[in-house]
């Protein structure tokens, strides 16, 4: 398909539609294809569409972001190839694709795999998972459905069951598998939450090497009896809210997107340190030292929260 430079979000309309009773029939679910091809690029996506708004605006969002992302980089890319009279002999590649694995009264539950290519001896892998609570298409994330107790709970299971998988003779190995599936909810974001069963799902690299490709375990419902928090739309951040004790704990405690945020920037804060010299590890503590003495200033004010947070998390994952 010839490109129309033209972003995708405009390409694809959305049709937001009420969602319907409490006691709902499975979604009907419209798959939505995208492609878009030149000489520097080519990308092929697909992904469902339900007429639930949340539903379709979360997903829609997500993947047309993926792929105009993707087709920026790759134009500032080549521009750089050819300004240095060295352009690649080959095209970057985008190909993104789901399965529905849920789809009740209760939950709709959306995999995702991508595959990108920009150069190199193979594709690049990806997942990506969502779910969402029927009928108004709240989604939902492991934190605000379990207990803390229930961390370490997942993070047995998951290390026995990838260590029966992988046995003596494989391309992981235990400290791997320890780091990977240890006890830490981002370790466990991409999850599908079925009827019986909670499916924790890995990314190469994670647990395993390259050519293990993607792992997966499967957890019984059962194993988890009591864990469960008995309101899944309360706000969870990173810290207990029992203990909150400032005007910006309290406003954090009272927001849900607020809590989430503050649980994405603990996760990256942790994968900075991980991946830190000793060097690096003083400055990331002391910026964040100071950003939170920046982020109490706001003094309750979510828009001010808001904006604090998504400047540091941006700080944190470009660094």
């Amino acid at each position: 398909m010839q490109s129309t430079n033209t972003p995708l979000a405009w390409v694809i309309p959305i049709a937001l539609v009420v969602a319907g009773p409490v006691h709902a029939a499975p979604l009907a679910v419209e798959d939505v294809p995208f492609a878009d091809s030149t000489d520097t690029y080519d990308v092929n996506i697909a992904y469902p569409r339900t007429g639930v708004a949340d539903i379709d605006a979360t997903i829609a969002n997500w993947a047309t972001g993926l792929a105009n992302d993707f087709i920026k980089q790759a134009r500032e890319d080549f521009a750089e190839f050819e300004q240095g009279g060295d352009r690649p002999m080959w095209s970057y590649s985008l190909d993104l694709g789901y399965g529905v694995a849920r789809n009740d009264d209760e939950m709709f539950v959306v995999d995702f795999d991508q595959s990108v290519f920009t150069g190199g001896a193979h594709p690049n892998p990806g997942i990506r998972t969502f779910n969402f609570l029927r009928p108004d298409g709240w989604q939902i994330f492991l934190p605000e459905i379990f207990e803390p107790a229930a961390l370490q709970r997942i993070s047995d299971l998951a290390i026995a069951d990838l260590k029966d998988q992988f046995g003596p003779d494989s391309m992981s190995d235990d400290d791997w598998v320890k780091t990977g599936a240890g006890p830490g909810w981002d370790n466990f974001e991409d999850f599908l939450l079925l009827a019986d069963t909670l499916v924790i799902r890995f990314p190469a690299y994670q647990v395993a090497a390259y050519a293990a490709g993607a792992q997966r375990v499967a957890i019984p419902l059962s194993a988890l009896d009591g864990l469960e928090r008995a309101d899944w739309r309360t706000p969870v951040p990173s810290f207990d809210c029992a203990k909150a004790g400032t005007a910006t704990e309290t406003a954090i405690c009272a927001d849900v997107a607020l809590a989430r945020l503050d649980r994405d920037l603990a996760g990256a804060y942790r994968q900075s340190l991980a991946y830190a010299d000793e060097t690096q590890a003083a400055a990331i503590k002391d910026a964040q030292r100071a950003w939170i003495g920046e982020r109490d200033a706001c003094a309750g004010s979510v828009a001010c929260l808001t904006e604090s947070y998504d400047k540091r998390l941006a700080a944190l994952r470009s660094g």
